[in-house]
């Protein structure tokens, strides 16, 4: 695999370089994009100085350049580079890991792009497309016809440690394609396949060298995933209407190392073990527009519980799901309301001892009557029930929320006042009787954002924050008062801004009564060097006090940026 991995590569420099010489009597090369690169210092003091939650010193490099080849050839690339100094003392520092990451796209005709080193690329919704391959790909689109492929590795290897409790990752590796057809009218069929799979011998020498460095063998063998997934996806508009959907087969296994079966499906596709499962999922949506002031959507889903796509670690299997969104225009289109309600439920095939049904409902409404005033209203509600045989075990609980915002812009010659409002309520109510008192709570919060701006560039902003959360046994008060200083010292070069916040909550119970007060300063410089980028400075310092100790905490970072 690391051979055609390396191919990849290869073929990507190779083929740019051949169409680049052949169009060389054409353009001359052009340089577009940004970079930038960013120095932070960061340290901490007084309660616990010793246990420090970032990096001391950290450098980070981005950059987006992109370059034009004689007119006709992009080649986009993109580039994340980090590297800290200083020991970070946290129970998750085993968690962080520097982002390098090298990758390009060059853009070689208006038919064809190729991938290299990291990418991003999406077969379909219940295929792949959220993870990005380290590896290469390939993108094309010759009239109507749509091909694309990707091969490469979205999970690096790392080996297992009882000591913080983590069980190990393979190396797993990805290849899969599409093919498809899309009309001009905007009619599209397309089907799609991609297997994932773990390497099962890419940790061995990590485990060998960890074990000789720790001095201890950890036995734990982690379980090998390997995942293969089929789906068809179209679009056929139709006028007004829209339809569109993707039905999916999914091939998982969840043991490698189980015995394989001896079945007539091809190793290379999908290799079969005891520990294997087939199951299907299924989308679909439908979109009317009658007018340019209405539209209603329909949409459901059903992922069956056998169902996984390990190219979107986060969908949820064992759930069906439909929606209705409908929206409408009115009074010259300065009110907008929106309205959405939705069923959704589990235990489709009755492996569970209950089922969970969830009701979704959400509505708002935006109205806008000059340019001078506006207000924006927002309600939902979210109700889950499990009628479970066991009465203790039951779930029957409702959220709720409602926000209020209204805003005013007042202009006196040219100065200019933003005064803004925001009140939201929330009630978390659990209708189980057992758990209902120990359980409901009930949060007030509200917001004020008053913006004014003077003619010579000077601005203030002023803001209060409040927030009360009422629970069974507890209740917490927290607000904040802030006000930020911004004024352009040379207009169009030189600005900066500085400003204070002083925050203080309390938490307050039966035996409970805590206060904790933060007080934060922070500047904030930036000079434009016209063509040649921007170079800015922040910093801030916190103050945390609590009741018989504090700590402060200090952080700054210098950034250039610049316009390729």
């Amino acid at each position: 695999m690391a051979h055609q991995l390396r191919f990849w590569h290869a073929l990507l420099l190779l083929t740019g370089g051949a169409v680049a010489l052949a169009q060389s009597q054409q353009q001359p090369v052009q340089l577009r994009g940004n970079a930038s690169i960013t120095a932070e210092l960061y340290t901490n003091s007084g309660a616990l100085p010793e246990q420090r939650y970032r990096p001391r010193y950290t450098v980070r490099a981005f950059a987006n350049p992109q370059l034009v080849l004689f007119g006709t050839v992009t080649i986009p690339l993109e580039l994340s580079w980090s590297s800290s100094i200083g020991g970070i003392r946290s129970p998750f520092a085993g968690m962080l890991q520097p982002f390098n990451q090298f990758g390009l796209s060059p853009q070689l005709t208006p038919w064809l792009r190729l991938h290299g080193g990291y990418f991003s690329l999406q077969l379909s919704e219940l295929t792949f497309g959220e993870l990005r391959p380290l590896g290469g790909g390939i993108e094309l689109s010759p009239g109507p016809l749509r091909l694309a492929a990707l091969y490469g590795v979205v999970q690096h290897p790392r080996a297992a440690d009882s000591s913080i409790g983590f069980a190990g990752v393979y190396r797993r590796w990805v290849y899969g394609g599409s093919l498809g057809y899309e009309a001009e009218s905007g009619a599209s069929i397309r089907l799609s396949f991609v297997r994932l799979t773990d390497d099962t011998a890419s940790i061995r020498l990590h485990q060998l060298l960890h074990d000789t460095l720790t001095g201890r063998t950890d036995t734990v063998r982690t379980p090998a995933l390997d995942n293969a997934v089929a789906a068809l996806s179209f679009q056929i508009p139709a006028g007004s209407v829209r339809f569109s959907g993707e039905l999916a087969l999914s091939g998982y296994t969840s043991n490698r190392f189980s015995p394989e079966k001896s079945t007539e499906l091809p190793r290379w596709l999908f290799p079969v073990h005891y520990s294997s499962n087939l199951d299907g999922a299924a989308k679909a949506q439908l979109s009317i527009t009658p007018s340019p002031s209405f539209t209603l959507a329909l949409s459901g889903q059903w992922i069956g519980p056998g169902f996984y796509t390990l190219g979107y670690p986060q969908l949820y299997n064992d759930v069906m799901e439909v929606t209705v969104s409908p929206a409408l225009s009115l009074v010259n289109n300065t009110l907008a309301l929106r309205f959405s309600a939705g069923l959704r439920l589990n235990n489709l095939r009755s492996t569970r001892l209950a089922t969970t049904r969830r009701l979704l409902a959400a509505a708002g409404a935006s109205w806008n009557p000059t340019e001078q005033f506006g207000v924006d209203v927002q309600y939902s509600n979210f109700g889950t029930r499990m009628e479970h045989s066991n009465d203790t075990l039951r779930v029957q609980n409702t959220f709720q929320s409602f926000t209020l915002a209204p805003r005013l812009l007042l202009r006196s010659g040219t100065t200019s006042h933003l005064l803004s409002l925001t009140y939201s309520f929330s009630d978390a109510d659990d209708r189980n009787p057992f758990t209902r008192d120990a359980t409901r709570q009930q949060t007030h919060s509200a917001a004020a954002l008053h913006t004014v701006s003077f003619p010579s560039t000077l601005s203030l902003s002023s803001a209060l924050n409040f927030s009360r959360s009422n629970a069974p046994t507890v209740r917490t008060e927290l607000w904040s008062l802030s006000e930020t200083v911004s004024y352009s010292f040379i207009p169009g070069k030189l600005s900066g801004s500085a400003g204070v916040t002083l925050t203080q909550m309390r938490t307050s119970g039966a035996q409970l009564d805590s206060r904790t007060t933060q007080l934060g300063l922070r500047t904030s410089l930036s000079y434009r060097l016209q063509q040649w980028g921007t170079l800015s400075w922040t910093s801030f310092v916190n103050r945390y006090s609590r009741q018989p100790q504090g700590s402060t905490e200090f952080h700054t970072s210098l950034n250039y940026s610049v316009g390729l």
